[in-house]
């Protein structure tokens, strides 16, 4: 196979025009990286089985109509379909590889290997090739070759032994960060390398483990290790060394009717008092610094919790913020995809798919001057095998 050619010069104003990825991954950790290559305009090809990537049949998905998970994972994607157990099918997409600049999978370790794509020998035959890669664990240790999803992730990570209260069990986090993390970790390795391609002409080898992407996340969480010698603790909601820095209850108390008030300075503790009406406890000895505050926690907590309890979050947050204190509304799924700040800012946007019609989805969370992120429906299974393959072998669909 020949070495890929550069990436071309382009007038597009897509930051990653012309650039093309092979993407062989599946569910959230490799589709996250690849889809925000695809947003900055990057042509990513999506590879999938006859019938599709599992992820098409997750919540929701059924013949008719592939799941929400696919669509929100995979926008503006090209999918062509091809048998890798069939060496015609696996002949196609090597023939698909020497017109790529990067190739991102995350099978099992061994995978590509078996479906006779070695990595050593691609990298031999395409030299300017960038293969990123997923795995549970890094390449080296006695876990190397364990799989690994998000959940496990999460605890091998230490995420789950800094979440939950003081007096219940390790807790998995709400949402995804081992996959979604380590997609936005394989992203950005794979940009620094097609950086360094354009220097060197070189691509190379990227790798970002679940484990690994989790523990990097972990850093201001291991803090009071280095200073006490001890694991850090479970502490629910509250920032211990910074009282009253917690979550509160807010009208009418509904299960998502909180607001997280995370003090960093005395400045903030004054306008917290001025902003509640408190301020005859700016000199009060009780409440005065810090370490005072620390050792009467409850105490200093039930001061800001009699006035949040009046109020409704958004309004609560309106007043704190009026004031400079660092505050937010726990805001639920349903009222994230309707949030003014979010729609106005772009981050949440109405997006029409031919299963779900028009439905509100985040979209790209990055913003470049002068250019705006594809947006386009995540594509049928196959939708572009003829194009894909007529362009780049001659070739259109085959029978069977």
């Amino acid at each position: 196979m020949a070495q890929p050619p550069p990436t071309p010069p382009t007038d597009d104003d897509r930051p990653l025009a012309g650039v093309r990825v092979i993407d062989l991954t599946q569910y959230e950790a490799g589709p996250s990286a690849t889809q925000i290559l695809a947003w900055l305009g990057a042509d990513v090809i999506k590879i999938e089985p006859p019938g599709g990537e599992p992820s098409r049949h997750l919540l929701g998905g059924t013949a008719q109509r592939d799941s929400i998970v696919f669509v929100l994972f995979n926008q503006s994607k090209r999918s062509v379909t091809l048998d890798l157990g069939l060496e015609p099918d696996r002949q196609r997409l090597r023939g698909l590889l020497r017109t790529a600049d990067v190739l991102a999978e995350n099978f099992s370790p061994g995978t590509l290997a078996r479906l006779g794509l070695p990595i050593d020998e691609l990298r031999r035959e395409l030299p300017g090739l960038i293969v990123a890669s997923v795995r549970g664990y890094g390449p080296n240790g006695p876990w190397s070759e364990f799989k690994s999803l998000d959940f496990v992730a999460q605890a091998v990570g230490g995420a789950m032994s800094v979440t939950g209260t003081s007096d219940g069990p390790p807790t998995r986090l709400g949402v995804t960060i081992a996959d979604s993390g380590t997609g936005l970790h394989l992203a950005v390795g794979i940009l620094a390398a097609l950086f360094r391609r354009t220097r060197t002409g070189r691509g190379g080898r990227v790798e970002v483990a679940l484990q690994d992407a989790v523990v990097n996340l972990m850093r201001n969480a291991m803090a009071p290790t280095y200073l006490s010698g001890l694991a850090a603790a479970r502490t629910g909601s509250a920032y211990v060394t910074a009282v009253p820095s917690d979550l509160y209850p807010c009208h009418p108390g509904g299960p998502n009717d909180y607001l997280y008030i995370l003090l960093a300075s005395k400045q903030h503790w004054e306008a917290l008092l001025h902003a509640i009406g408190r301020a005859e406890l700016l000199d009060d000895p009780r409440f005065a610094r810090q370490t005072a505050r620390n050792e009467r926690p409850e105490e200093t907590r039930a001061v800001v919790r009699a006035w949040t309890q009046r109020h409704d979050k958004l309004e609560a947050m309106r007043l704190l913020s009026a004031r400079g204190v660092p505050c937010g509304a726990v805001l639920d799924t349903a009222e994230l995809l309707a949030n003014q700040q979010l729609r106005a800012c772009g981050m949440i946007v109405d997006h029409t798919h031919p299963h779900w019609g028009t439905i509100a989805v985040p979209a790209c969370p990055i913003r470049i001057d002068g250019f705006e992120p594809r947006m386009e429906p995540a594509p049928a299974a196959g939708q572009h095998t003829d194009e894909v393959l007529r362009a780049s072998t001659g070739e259109g669909r085959r029978d069977g």
